[in-house]
């Protein structure tokens, strides 16, 4: 906290030095009277001061952003007011004594236009003040926003994880129990891609970035897991065209789809079970076209829709911005999916 302090004094410092250097470089262009500038703009930093703390954190705030326009106007002149004379003042007790020993010293001037300058003062570097601090307010929100964007992204993708975990993991590690009692070296090698998985999963996947080749290869232990579950009874076709190679894409946005195409394609019907699963890669585009079974009794669970393909379309969202495109096909004997999202070549 005080650290924060202490930034924010060094910054407001830096900005009324340079402010007070500007002026004087200006005002001695006129007027090449280094001593007169110097001493004037010292001598009316006291009504500057407070002329713009007062607009920026008590008008601002208060009325401006809460879009109360008139009263911000009235209270502004209020201020301006009594910034004028309690800069006249000042100046009045310093400057014209050694400047102007024999120019009329009345608080209120015989020549009105004695005050715009020091109106014009006012108005000026509480404008300058104001601007800034509507610029940095922005940025900090856009920041904020990206961040919070970045954050919900991390959690879907948690989320994912999570979902996929429980019931794929049981249905895996049923399927290797009878590989153990039947055929050990078959279960030896089914530990090693479960293993693979895993380790992807959990840790590989953090990255906003991860190799096309690592995340098929995770996409492909998974097919190759869920085919040990169906065996025979499961018609698959999973194919990948295309240079894989120094490529990124963002981890486990195709696996959301396989894995809803195994829960809600084929499980309810072991006799006619198919997917068909084409991955093709170009320069700078990735296609996966996905198609698979579905039971002729077959009904729509709205509430537990595979992993949760709303959450992927809106992860999809946030990762491309729209750039992306994602056409479901729901019909009544199979469901096709197709998706191109964007490459990153490295």
């Amino acid at each position: 906290m005080v650290s924060l302090l202490v930034k924010k004094i060094v910054r407001h410092s830096i900005f009324w030095f340079l402010y007070i250097l500007f002026t004087v470089g200006i005002y001695y262009v006129q007027e090449p009277n280094l001593g007169l500038h110097i001493i004037y703009e010292l001598a009316s930093l006291p009504a500057k001061l407070l002329t713009v703390y007062v607009t920026l954190y008590f008008i601002l705030p208060q009325f401006v952003l809460k879009k109360k326009y008139g009263l911000a106007f009235v209270q502004f002149g209020i201020l301006l007011i009594a910034g004028i004379f309690f800069l006249r003042l000042l100046v009045l007790a310093t400057v014209y004594p050694i400047y102007f020993p024999d120019v009329d010293t009345n608080l209120i001037p015989d020549n009105p236009a004695k005050l715009v300058s020091p109106l014009l003062d006012l108005i000026i570097v509480s404008s300058i003040v104001v601007v800034i601090k509507l610029v940095q307010d922005r940025e900090k929100q856009e920041l904020d926003h990206l961040n919070r964007a970045k954050s919900n992204i991390q959690n879907e993708l948690q989320l994912l994880k999570s979902q996929l975990h429980p019931h794929f993991l049981f249905n895996t590690l049923n399927g290797l129990y009878a590989q153990i009692l039947e055929n050990p070296e078959i279960a030896s090698n089914t530990v090693v891609q479960l293993s693979d998985l895993l380790r992807f999963i959990l840790y590989e996947a953090k990255e906003s970035l991860v190799d096309v080749e690592e995340d098929l290869e995770c996409l492909g232990n998974y097919i190759a897991l869920e085919q040990i579950r169906y065996g025979n009874k499961l018609d698959l076709s999973y194919t990948v065209l295309g240079i894989t190679a120094h490529k990124k894409i963002p981890p486990l946005l195709l696996l959301p789809f396989v894995e809803n195409s195994f829960k809600h394609g084929i499980s309810k019907d072991y006799e006619k079970c198919w997917i068909r699963c084409k991955i093709e890669l170009f320069e700078d585009i990735l296609m996966l076209d996905l198609e698979n079974s579905k039971p002729s009794f077959f009904e729509e669970n709205q509430a537990d829709n595979g992993i949760g393909l709303k959450n992927v379309k809106q992860r999809l969202d946030h990762v491309f911005s729209g750039k992306y495109d994602l056409a479901m096909n729901d019909r009544e004997d199979r469901f096709l999916v197709n998706l191109k999202i964007p490459i990153v070549n490295k």
